[in-house]
């Protein structure tokens, strides 16, 4: 089964100028030295990071076994081709000799038509005939229905291997879409402007109010600015959301994490 590959693209070291550079000598007072300039949004290093994602996910769903291979690889483990060819033929055999039961006496009655043959030894005949014939059909259909029980019980099998399967695949998933997660997050925070240092900033100020310390002219201005900052980003962070389910609904794939990452990969 394929593993997680992860990236080898240079996601967070450079990727931009942080624009909140926190004043190491302030922090104490709950101050910041900052200027809040955000950089424009870099579409072709977003672009370069969807294309090494969009590469390496591609690659790791490419070796992943089909819902089909793995019931084939299950059925020839347990001989459920065979079986189920065998179950079809006794099946069939089964609906033949009920045919040949049921036609019997009308065919002996036929078949003795013109001769001299009693009442008394017409009704030994199909007795002794339909009663061979019944014979076979009680033997040929214990065969059949152990035959059933068998195809069952692989059946069972075969849907818990299924199932054990697809929840394999779905653990070794996670970290394809934590990765998936982080890029959106960091896609909307470069779209944005908002970048963590900026939400660590804006909840030390937040924080040194519920404590009771009074904003400055200029930090409650900075608070406002990142309030803005903040709302956007989850704006964006939302409409990235939005934007993939409506892919999604367009293209009526399934929401699994197969297609999830077109949300923002295009």
């Amino acid at each position: 089964m394929p593993t997680y590959q992860p990236s080898t693209y240079n996601f967070y070291a450079d990727q931009y100028q942080n624009p909140t550079q926190v004043a190491s000598g302030s922090q104490n007072s709950g101050k910041f030295d900052v200027g809040f300039t955000p950089e424009p949004f870099n579409f072709g290093q977003q672009a370069g990071q969807s294309t090494d994602f969009r590469n390496r996910f591609s690659s790791f769903l490419g070796e992943l076994e089909t819902p089909e291979a793995t019931r084939d690889r299950f059925a020839n483990r347990y001989g459920y081709e065979d079986l189920a060819d065998q179950y079809f033929r006794s099946s069939e055999m089964m609906g033949n000799l009920g045919s040949a039961i049921n036609a019997a006496p009308e065919n002996i009655k036929q078949r003795t038509s013109g001769t001299m043959t009693t009442q008394s030894q017409l009704a030994n005949i199909q007795n002794k005939e339909v009663g061979e014939l019944m014979k076979v059909y009680s033997q040929v259909g214990a065969v059949n229905e152990q035959q059933g029980q068998r195809l069952a019980y692989i059946e069972q099998n075969l849907n818990q291997a299924a199932q054990l399967e697809l929840a394999q695949q779905s653990k070794i998933m996670q970290p394809w879409m934590m990765e998936y997660e982080d890029n959106a997050i960091v896609q909307a925070r470069q779209y944005s402007g908002y970048t963590f240092a900026n939400q660590m900033e804006l909840e030390r100020l937040l924080a040194n109010q519920q404590a009771g310390l009074t904003w400055s002219n200029a930090e409650a201005e900075r608070a406002n600015q990142l309030a803005i900052a903040e709302k956007t980003f989850e704006n964006n962070l939302r409409q990235v959301s939005l934007r993939g389910e409506e892919d999604r609904k367009t293209k009526q794939a399934p929401t699994d994490l197969a297609t999830l990452w077109s949300s923002i990969m295009g």
